[in-house]
């Protein structure tokens, strides 16, 4: 089986490329600098051309679409570029595939439903409340049309571990506590944090078994964003009294979020046989690896 990761230089296409999966996995990305050990191709994304011509060269089974962009906030106050690379790439994507018939795989968000009635399934009524999660919302459409072999896996909170790779919603909160930080964080806002390792091996079991269709994946706790904050302290041996609850209405923040959100993943779990990571065991994978340790050695 032969993999393409867009976004490869991201959290998630270097968990995708770095490992030994059983597989070729080939990365893409905007950045010169290779990736994993395999093959690796610079793509402008936003050029269709420069898309059909590298999947027309690579001719992979699916390609695995990471890249996007994930600032909400940015996504609200520059619509245009949201548009550009959540959607249009998706749409240059969809084309090609569907002209090779390659399968191609689209990350989504839990931003698409309102956050009223969560945890949701896949089942459930779509409500996005902010321009990244219509967004989204649109390229799930254009994945699951008829003619093209698409799969849409829905997933939240993503996070882990990788040198290379920005910061994310358990290493900056560790990073400041640990220099002894006073955090605000939301305590309305819930969801089920997702390790970033779990969710590449779910996602080249589901090309592997040729699966198509919508699926959700997220962990298996489901708390707020400061009990998770809390949590990480704890885990660690760090302070959780440095930690303090606010609202998403005092966070002032200018996309509105989904407060009660969350994914239920009972029809992925089925299909797979697969339980995700709690968090406490996806904050002992990431206290496992080599160069966690190396990085943050006070922890240890």
């Amino acid at each position: 089986m032969k993999l393409l990761v867009t976004g490869a230089h991201g959290l998630l296409g270097r968990s995708l490329l770095e490992p030994d999966f059983d597989a070729e996995m080939i990365g893409c990305g905007r950045g010169e600098t290779p990736v994993g050990k395999g093959a690796y191709h610079p793509v402008e994304l936003t050029d269709p051309r420069a898309v059909l011509a590298l999947l027309e060269k690579v001719r992979p089974d699916w390609v695995i679409h990471t890249a996007a962009l994930t600032d909400v906030d940015r996504c609200e106050s520059d619509r245009p570029l949201a548009l550009q690379i959540n959607l249009d790439i998706v749409r240059h994507l969809a084309s090609a595939c569907r002209q090779l018939n390659l399968g191609l795989v689209q990350l989504s968000t839990d931003y698409v439903f309102d956050g009223h009635n969560g945890p949701y399934s896949e089942q459930d009524p779509t409500n996005p409340l902010s321009y990244y999660g219509a967004i989204k919302l649109q390229s799930e459409g254009v994945v699951l049309q008829e003619g093209l072999k698409g799969l849409v896996l829905r997933t939240l909170w993503l996070y882990g571990y990788l040198p290379e790779t920005r910061r994310n919603l358990v290493t900056w909160p560790l990073e400041a506590l640990a220099r002894g930080d006073q955090l605000k964080m939301v305590d309305d806002q819930w969801g089920n944090p997702t390790h970033v390792h779990d969710l590449a091996q779910v996602l080249v079991e589901l090309c592997r078994r040729q699966v198509q269709g919508l699926f959700h994946l997220g962990g298996a706790t489901y708390l707020t964003r400061y009990q998770l904050t809390q949590e990480l302290a704890r885990f660690f041996g760090l302070n959780p009294g440095l930690v303090h609850p606010i609202s998403t209405a005092d966070a002032a923040q200018k996309a509105p979020r989904p407060l009660r959100s969350g994914l239920r993943t009972q029809a992925l779990e089925s299909l797979l046989d697969h339980t995700p990571l709690s968090l406490s065991q996806g904050l002992e994978r990431l206290a496992g690896q080599e160069n966690f340790r190396r990085d943050f050695p006070n922890f240890f």
